[in-house]
């Protein structure tokens, strides 16, 4: 067993028509507070109307920030960190799927910091200061509601890093899967391979025996797989909704990681890939490079796969035809090609994972480390 620390300071709320209840807790943080939202859903829907409305009823003042993109660039988060602190609130409330709740947190640690946020996720302070978070998700995804980390383009280095400490995990996280209902079937199945690789590549690149930890893992990647269809065909379907919300909250816990350590060696591909490529959807990413980066480990951790494939299909031959066949079910069969990506770029790619990934004397850290020629085989593979 590896040692293991996990942080959960979060009042975690789920399920159809909580808002109301969860934020009801908000007022703990203070009675001043900047919503973070993207550029149209959160007002067009009026799920923002609604939430101020009810931080008001509850004695909390609201300002809006809107605008934030997919794939978030550090630009934005400057600009949006300045106006927090002009503000000065007790707390933030990010509303919106990954990229805004991310951003929220990025946003949170730059406004209070006074520092601009790729400086921060360079230098890795140890210690830092935040505004406390809200995280109100509207769609089952990253788990960003439910860990600590944030990830951020640079669009000018064709750079996406991550920054994360456990100050930043959300003091309040608000699921109302009633929000949930209105996601198109596309980012449905997208947000479903997210979680499904959250539980899958730490599963893979971890190390040594830790039985429940593995259950946990095991059956994650096999109940998101199951429910996934059944969400895109039932999209009003609130109890199926709530099972995919709570397994990305618990794929990003560490809960299934506890005893293992394992990496998110393909997650860091994909994050080299969306930047280069931002307008490629993190999650489709991801789609995308999932069966070849499972094709290039197979052979070279055939214990740990043989273990997948007893819970998902029925052999580790199968196992690779059942991931394409799952994906191509939901819509999400995708190559490199097919994303826009040129051939010339998968070169510079691979060594952008090397470059800003490549903290093991120049090799993606992993049981199995990939030096620059691995990454690019993989990349060769998924295009």
């Amino acid at each position: 067993m590896i040692a293991a620390r996990l942080s959960f300071p979060s009042q975690y709320f789920i399920g159809p028509g909580i808002l109301e209840k969860g934020l009801k807790a908000v007022p703990s943080l203070g009675n001043r507070t900047v919503i973070i939202t993207g550029k149209r859903w959160a007002i067009e829907s009026g799920t923002l109307d609604k939430v101020m409305k009810i931080l008001s009823e509850n004695g909390v003042e609201s300002h809006h920030i809107p605008g934030i993109s997919p794939n978030p660039d550090h630009t934005e988060i400057d600009k949006m960190a300045e106006m927090v602190r002009e503000i000065d609130p007790d707390f933030l409330t990010g509303l919106g799927g990954g990229s805004v709740l991310d951003a929220t947190k990025a946003i949170s640690i730059a406004a209070r910091m006074e520092r601009k946020i790729w400086d921060l996720i360079i230098e890795r302070p140890r210690k830092v200061n935040v505004y406390p978070v809200v995280a109100i998700s509207t769609i089952a995804a990253s788990g960003s509601d439910f860990d600590g980390a944030a990830v951020v383009n640079n669009r000018s280095l064709k750079a996406k890093l991550p920054i994360g400490y456990p100050e930043l995990i959300p003091k309040i996280s608000v699921i109302d899967v009633e929000l949930h209902t209105t996601i198109s079937p596309y980012y449905t199945a997208v947000g479903c391979v997210d979680i499904f690789c959250q539980f899958y590549e730490p599963y893979i690149m971890g190390q040594g025996h830790f039985e429940y930890s593995e259950i946990m893992a095991l059956e994650g990647m096999k109940r998101v797989i199951e429910v996934c269809p059944l969400v895109i065909e039932n999209p009003d379907d609130v109890n199926l909704r709530g099972e995919l919300a709570y397994l990305a909250s618990i794929s990003m816990s560490g809960l299934a990681r506890v005893g293992r350590d394992g990496k998110f060696s393909m997650h860091w591909l994909e994050h080299v890939l969306s930047g280069h490529y931002p307008e490629i959807p993190h999650a489709q990413g991801l789609a995308t490079l999932l069966p070849h980066y499972t094709k290039f480990f197979i052979e070279r951790r055939p214990e740990v796969f043989e273990r997948v494939a007893k819970t998902l299909s029925d052999s580790i031959e199968n196992l690779v035809p059942f991931i394409e066949n799952w994906l191509e079910k939901i819509g999400v069969r995708k190559s490199l090609r097919e994303l826009g990506v040129t051939e010339s770029s998968l070169e510079p790619m691979a060594h952008d994972v090397i470059k800003y990934y490549g903290w093991e004397e120049g090799r993606v850290s992993a049981p199995i480390p990939m030096d620059f020629n691995d990454v690019l085989e993989i990349y060769r593979m998924a295009y």
